[in-house]
Order: C-alpha cells, then structure tokens, then sequence
C-alpha cells in the first residue's frame, strides 16, 4: 500500500476528484458574491436616490421656512412699528408671531434704525401731501414694511395744514394703521406650516428608509457566512490541491528519504478525508438555507 507508486497515484485521485468539489463550491461561492455585489450595489443606488431626495426635500423646506418667515416678520413690523418709539417697550410684552426672541430683537433693531434714518429724511418742514414725494426721492420703495415705517414718522413729523385763525385742518388726518397683511397672506401662512409639517413628515419617513438601507448594506458588507466561505475555499485550494501537487511536483526526494512518502500518504489520507466532510457540510447547509427561505 505504501509504494511509492501506488502513493503518487492516491494522491493524483484525491486532487482530482477534490477538485471537482472545490470547483463547485468556488462556482456557488462566487455566484454568493456576486448576488451579494449586485444586492449592495442595487441598494446603494436606492440609498443615494434617498439622499437626494432627502436634499431635495430639505431644501424645500428651508424655502418654504424663509417665505413663512417673511410672512411673519411683516406681519410682526406691521403690529409693532408703531410700540418700538415708547420709552419703555419690551418686545416679550407683546405677542411674537411665531417669532424667536432672537429674530424678534433683530426687526427691532431694524426698525430702529429705519426710524433713525427716516428722521433725518423728515427733518424738515414738510406735510401730509410732500411724504410720497420724499420718500420717493429718498428711493424708499412703496409697498413694504421698511415704506410704511418711514410713512409712519414722516406723518408723525410733519406740520399740520392749517385753515387760518391757527385752526387746524380737519381733514389733515393721521391714519397709522396702515397694514401689508391680507387674507391672501394669513392664507399663505396657514398652507405654508401645513407644507411643512408634511415636508417634516416625509423626511423622516425617508430618513428611517434611509438608515434600515445603510444597515442592509452594513449587514451585507459585514457578512461573516460569506468570509467563512470564502476562507473554506482558500483552505481547501491550498491544503487538498495546492501543496499535495508541490510535493507531487518534488516526489524524487522520497528516494532519498524514504520516510518522507509515509508522511505524504498519512496526509493525504487526512486532507482527503477533512476536506471531503468540510465540502459535504457545506453543501448540507447550502440546502439547509434553500429551505428556510423556501
């Protein structure tokens, strides 16, 4: 049994008929990574459309979030232009219009420094009918908050008309209450926070989308069945075919140490016997997995 020939041809057989198995194994491996390649690179595609749609939508809602801004701030300049002159104003005393304090003290101060501005615009002897003209001139544009804060202390500044006798002209009137807000606005405002709270709704949604992909492809990236196949194909490869054939490439030294072929047999003996089971229990529970998914 021992004989060197009988050795060399044992050990041909097990190479050959271990490498129909490994070749199998290497064919359901590679089409395990492949499918797991192109499962990731199919959610990788999804995740980025994800992104992008979170973006999108972001973005959208930032807009949106600067136009409800706008509608508040005006409406905010409109209700508190006329306070900001007292001596003893506080901006807390007053309702915020969904305002942050912050936002708030900055129309304040800008209101401020429009009245500063417009005094010095109004210093001068003027009336009721020479405010659209100066304001004009002064290019302060009709139709905005920054006008009517600049109206407002042109007609608190301005001479009264008179009728003689130092009367004063009754139809000189003061009318300070002139406002940019409308119904089309309170509208406007009330579909905006509606768009936004649906904006808010669906990023989250997406962004959960988003986060249970990533783990898909963390759980693929990170799939130890496909590491432990992979690494029993390379034992295989290397310890059933890839050495047994070195040493059958070297045979003649067992002349000169005969020893060394009954060391070879007991290998190849043990190599054919270990990768023979490795090879069935992985096929076993290759069906096994068939199964459960069935």
């Amino acid at each position: 049994m021992f004989d060197l020939d009988n050795i060399l041809t044992y050990a041909n057989s097990n190479i050959q008929i271990i490498g129909v198995f490994i070749a199998i194994i290497g064919g359901l491996i590679a089409t395990k990574l492949l499918n797991a390649k192109i499962e990731r690179d199919t959610l990788e595609e999804k995740l980025n459309k994800i992104k992008k749609e979170i973006r999108f939508y972001q973005n959208r809602k930032i807009t949106d979030e600067n136009e409800l801004y706008k509608i508040n701030r005006d409406d905010y300049i409109n209700f508190i232009y006329d306070k900001v002159r007292n001596k003893d104003f506080n901006i807390e005393d007053y309702e915020d219009y969904n305002l942050t304090l912050k936002q708030r003290e900055d129309i304040i101060s800008e209101i401020k420094k429009w009245m500063d501005d417009a005094l010095n615009i109004f210093s001068e002897k003027h009336y009721s009918d020479d405010i659209p003209k100066i304001l004009k001139n002064n290019h302060i544009i009709e139709g905005n908050s920054k006008y009517i804060v600049y109206e407002y202390i042109g007609k608190m500044t301005r001479i009264r008309k008179t009728l003689g006798f130092g009367m004063i002209d009754p139809f000189d009137l003061d009318f300070n209450n002139t406002q940019l807000s409308s119904i089309p606005d309170t509208l406007s405002e009330r579909d905006l926070n509606v768009h936004i709270d649906k904006l808010d709704e669906f990023i989250e949604w997406k962004l959960i989308e988003k986060e249970d992909i990533e783990s898909k492809i963390n759980a693929i990236s990170n799939n130890l069945n496909v590491k432990k196949d992979v690494l029993l194909f390379i034992f295989l490869t290397l310890f059933a075919i890839i050495i047994p054939q070195i040493i059958l490439s070297i045979y003649p030294v067992f002349i000169n140490f005969k020893w060394l072929k009954y060391i070879f047999a007991i290998y190849s003996i043990f190599t054919f016997i270990i990768s023979m089971i490795l090879m069935l229990w992985y096929i076993f529970k290759l069906f096994l997995n068939i199964n459960q998914k069935g």
